[in-house]
């Protein structure tokens, strides 16, 4: 459990970074 809730937080941090760059 705590490894899906470490990869879902990757996730939400490649998406941050995503729409920085569209930014």
């Amino acid at each position: 459990f705590r490894a899906q809730h470490r990869g879902v937080r990757n996730v939400n941090f490649f998406l941050f970074r995503l729409t920085k760059l569209y930014a």
